[in-house]
């Protein structure tokens, strides 16, 4: 990803925060959620479609089978997104059909959240967060983009612990998603989130940079 030195010439510029599974970067979101930063959480608008989009739902069904619904007396009330991940992380042709339709609508509902905060609050910038954001091509939106980086054990504990799934089913999540290395090469700034790293003081110091950039 290019360096980009140019200043922040508008308000509401666009942040775009990821990292590995497991490398806390809901945590970093939070923290520049307290200083005032607006945020917006990809991965959350994403599975509000399988809870709450009805054709995005039916369409599931119809691609991935009935085995990935959530019935109630014949009709579908939702997704079960086990079933579903079952299917497509063991299945790239699959994987890809299901991001090519969710991507556009996730996109496209961050558009809308960050016009409406632009109009409300008139930030300086907002945070965008998102597991795949280069995968997406969201970084092309972006003005920088901060990665958050921890240790590949303490990730999988922090799954583990977070979701209850064995070391397989998280191996395999992480092998669809970008290397930390690959991640790093294409973000501007970098978060250190290892245990006895300054976290607050990493993103103090983020927050000032972007601010005067």
């Amino acid at each position: 990803m290019s360096n980009f030195s140019t200043a922040i010439e508008h308000q509401g510029s666009i942040v775009g925060l990821t990292g590995g599974l497991g490398s806390g970067k809901s945590t970093v979101s939070r923290i520049f959620q307290s200083l005032g930063v607006p945020t917006w959480d990809a991965d959350a608008a994403g599975r509000s479609l399988y809870t709450d989009n009805h054709d995005f739902q039916a369409w599931i069904i119809q691609n991935y089978g009935r085995a990935c619904g959530i019935w109630e007396r014949g009709q579908l009330n939702g997704i079960d997104r086990q079933e579903l991940a079952r299917i497509v992380f063991q299945d790239d042709d699959a994987l890809n059909t299901l991001n090519a339709k969710v991507h556009p609508m996730v996109r496209i509902a961050f558009a809308d959240w960050h016009e409406k905060v632009i109009q409300k609050r008139r930030p300086s910038y907002v945070l965008r967060e998102s597991a795949i954001l280069f995968e997406s091509e969201a970084h092309l939106d972006c003005t920088f983009v901060i990665t958050v980086v921890a240790e590949k054990a303490l990730r999988t504990e922090r799954v583990k612990k977070r979701n209850g799934w064995s070391e397989n089913e998280i191996e395999a999540r992480m092998l669809q998603q970008l290397t930390d290395e690959d991640r790093i090469k294409q973000a501007n700034y970098v978060v250190d989130n290892n245990p006895n790293s300054s976290l607050l003081l990493q993103i103090l110091e983020l927050d000032k940079k972007i601010q005067s950039a």
